[in-house]
């Protein structure tokens, strides 16, 4: 599950990009809780990223992490459907693993 946030603030994306990211930072949330990677990094790095998302973006976004909250899924973009997601160290392995590419892509 890798879902690419562009850093430059050329256009929104699509809907179902930004659902997927959504849901992605939902289920980091998830591995935080579970202390599968460290707690706190999911919000910081969304306040990262805040301003280079548009309003669509933003609005897409809260509505993949607000589903993906609520029933324990992520939206695969690629396939357009909602899977499961359970937080375990493979899973949260490979959400850590997505958090520093976007962390490198901001310069932090």
């Amino acid at each position: 599950m890798i879902v690419v946030i562009p850093t430059i603030p050329v256009r929104a994306m699509s809907r179902n990009v930004a659902v997927s990211a959504g849901s992605f930072f939902a289920a980091a949330a998830r591995c935080e809780e579970q202390g599968l990677i460290t707690v706190g990094q999911t919000d910081d790095l969304l306040r990262a990223l805040d301003p280079y998302l548009s309003k669509s973006d933003k609005t897409n976004m809260e509505t993949g992490r607000t589903r993906g909250e609520k029933d324990a899924q992520v939206f695969v973009e690629s396939e357009k459907k909602w899977v499961s997601f359970t937080p375990d160290v493979t899973s949260c392995y490979r959400v850590q693993s997505v958090l520093d590419d976007y962390r490198t892509q901001l310069g932090e």
